[in-house]
């Protein structure tokens, strides 16, 4: 049974990752942070707040610690910012020189061969608890950092060390620098050789003596300034000699990894190609300069592989509520970030405290993802547990698809005792603003009318006709005394005179990875007519998925748009296969694969396709979609509130514009202009797609 189960983790990863054998893979697939949040009750719904990590200058006293959903100190932040810039630029340095390894990072020694489940076949094989008697006790629990298993170089363990970047704030001396910094480092020996007997002791039965590098990654620090502080510390300098296997001591920061070959911290994920020169020397000198290992042959690699990256490990990431989760594969971390960002209602302290205290009458505006939708549902809500009846307002067809989407999260929010009503009216060109006056005037109970209106704003391509809300807003509150209306709009210009404007600008619904494709929009970087994203001052869950771009050739694709394009439409297709939605391609269907706690699986209708100009089921791309086997639909007027509600599970295909205000975890724009990243580009909750015109 032992040999069969064995057999089987080998034939789990060659699915899960199926060019094992030409790139690299690193597992989680991108890195999660640990964010500081408080939990907090607004209209009767459980809500995550998200706060400055304890810790931080003039920020502990607001974040009472017993309100923490999980305790995040600013030493956790900063160990995270220091992991993800060095995993972000180890991704980069792969993916450019095409290494073949799977990198781990994290990886408790607990959770090697650990899913109970495989209990029986992991027992004859050395494990962490077999770590022989000879070690320390203690030894026996740890982590590896950062852990490559490379194709031809063996085994490298990186121990990261995150002190440096908050130097000016500490005012220390020179020396009280020095000593921490060898501090530091000397725990970081510790904890390599703690990591190199672990490792011996666990491929012991796979390749006897396979290559063990280490290193330690200081990504705050500069190489004089490690120099500086280990120079004078006869006893450590020798020690790391004998850890790193450095000859000359002036050697030992070469062989460290410094801030000299890592990103800017500010910008931790533009890896430039200065940077990546660095880093391609320092790889040199660390790693590849001592040629292959012999022993690494494709039967150890694949073994290896199976035993610490497949299904009997676990790959653990920080999570909100527990259990902790497992994530693998790039599916499984597309799903989790959509969660992390959609999942569970999230606001900012502001915005709560705005719920508690706004006005009757708010505009609520700024850049797509800030929260506005969800501010005006819990206000809604809010209203509805107060007995009066919510009234809903579409006032186009761009605006129709948030709005319904609204009223039904309204008719579920567990209020019983009044309704949500949502009303449809076209204010373009001035119709229906009369009517819609009419109506909700008639509504008002004693003299009172509660609505929300989301996308409340101009046609969101063309800017036009961005005076009729304001006339119906200015018309609606001569007619009610005691008028409660709020609305939201990317778009501020059409302001009813006199009303309070409360700007939302720090990003919430979307992982920076989108958030920069966004950015680079018509409105926010040349129009201003759209106010740009300031920073969270709040960590991000992940930076997310790297963007997926998807190049139109002319010369080897039919067709001169993108619409047209048959071959497009087949390698973005091969794409959502890669991410199993759906279930698809997924051969790992026996239930010890899924032993541990995953995220859910992609759905179909957790994507969406959006095409900018006319597109029809008979377009090249939407062709090589069906014939790949992805359910597509293509999105009808009469079909608003099934995708809305995310009622079916098939992948809608429309433009932008008619699903405002609607997020979906996978977004495939085929286009890339300026002109619609805003709408288009900022449906996306996680993993963003582009196909591109051409290279």
């Amino acid at each position: 049974m032992s040999t069969q189960v064995q057999a089987f983790w080998l034939q789990w990863v060659e699915d899960s990752f199926p060019d094992l054998d030409s790139r690299a893979y690193f597992l989680p697939p991108v890195y999660f942070n640990r964010v500081p949040m408080s939990t907090e009750t607004v209209a009767g719904q459980d809500v995550l707040v998200l706060q400055p990590a304890p810790g931080q200058a003039g920020q502990s006293s607001q974040v009472p610690m017993k309100s923490l959903v999980a305790p995040v100190q600013d030493s956790d932040v900063r160990d995270d910012e220091a992991m993800q810039r060095v995993l972000v630029c180890l991704q980069k340095m792969c993916e450019v020189k095409g290494e073949t390894l799977f990198g781990l990072s994290q990886l408790q020694f607990g959770e090697y061969l650990g899913e109970p489940c495989y209990a029986a076949a992991a027992a004859n094989l050395p494990t962490p608890a077999t770590l022989p008697t000879a070690h320390p006790r203690n030894w026996k629990e740890g982590d590896f950092d950062v852990l490559l298993i490379h194709r031809h170089y063996g085994l490298l363990v990186c121990e990261v060390k995150s002190f440096g970047n908050n130097l000016n704030k500490l005012n220390m001396s020179q020396k009280d620098v020095d000593d921490n910094i060898s501090k530091k480092v000397k725990q970081a020996v510790t904890q390599l050789h703690k990591a190199d007997a672990m490792l011996s002791h666990l491929v012991s039965d796979i390749a006897s003596g396979l290559r063990i590098t280490k290193t330690i990654a200081v990504p705050n620090l500069t190489a004089v300034q490690l120099q500086q502080a280990i120079s004078g510390n006869i006893q450590l300098t020798q020690d790391l000699c004998r850890c790193l296997g450095a000859s000359d001591p002036a050697d030992i920061p070469g062989l460290c990894l410094c801030c000299d070959q890592l990103s800017d911290p500010k910008t931790p994920c533009d890896v430039s190609s200065h940077v990546l020169s660095e880093l391609g020397h320092w790889w040199q000198r660390r790693v590849a300069g001592a040629g292959p290992d012999p022993r690494m042959t494709r039967n150890v690699y694949k073994t290896l592989v199976a035993r610490f990256c497949g299904p009997a490990t676990t790959v653990t990431v920080p999570c909100i509520f527990s259990p902790r989760l497992c994530v693998k594969t790039l599916g499984q971390a597309v799903s989790h970030t959509g969660e992390c960002y959609t999942a569970v209602i999230t606001l900012f302290p502001e915005q709560v405290h705005l719920l508690h205290t706004g006005p009757p009458t708010l505009f609520v505006t700024g850049p797509p993802g800030t929260g506005k939708t969800v501010v005006l549902l819990l206000m809604g809500i809010k209203w509805l547990r107060c007995g009066h009846h919510v009234y809903v307002v579409s006032i186009s067809l761009q605006s129709l698809a948030s709005c319904t989407m609204l009223y039904h999260l309204l008719l579920s929010s567990g209020v019983s005792t009044c309704q949500p009503h949502l009303l449809q009216y076209d204010f373009n060109g001035g119709k229906d603003v009369e009517k819609a006056v009419n109506d909700l005037s008639r509504a008002a109970v004693g003299g009172s009318l509660y609505v929300i209106a989301d996308e409340a704003g101009p046609d969101v391509i063309s800017l036009k006709e961005s005076r009729n809300f304001e006339t119906f807003c200015k018309k609606i509150q001569a007619q009610v005394p005691s008028l409660h209306l709020w609305a939201a709009s990317i778009y501020s210009k059409h302001l009813p005179a006199g009303w309070p404007m409360e700007h939302l600008t720090r990003p919430l619904r979307s992982p920076p990875a989108v958030v920069r494709e966004v950015e680079q929009s018509e409105d926010m970087a040349e129009k201003r007519n759209v106010p740009t994203y300031i920073d969270r001052g709040v960590p991000d869950h992940t930076d997310g998925p790297s963007v997926k771009r998807v190049y139109h050739r002319r010369l080897g694709h039919p067709g001169f748009k993108i619409h047209d394009c048959l071959l497009c439409g087949g390698e973005v297709a091969s794409f959502l296969l890669s991410l199993r939605v759906g279930g698809v391609g997924n051969t790992m269907t026996t239930p010890m694969a899924i032993s541990s706690t995953t995220p859910p699986t992609l759905l179909w209708k957790d994507v969406l396709v959006l095409a900018y100009g006319g597109i029809s089921d008979n377009s090249g791309v939407v062709r090589g979609l069906i014939q790949a086997g992805i359910p597509i639909q293509m999105l009808e007027d009469s079909d608003i509130e099934d995708v809305a509600t995310g009622r079916s599970d098939v992948v809608w295909v429309t433009s932008g514009d008619r699903v405002c205000g609607l997020e979906r975890k996978v977004v495939v724009c085929l286009d890339h202009r300026k002109c619609i990243r805003l709408e288009y580009m900022s449906r996306c909750t996680s993993q963003l797609v582009i196909v591109f015109p051409d290279e």
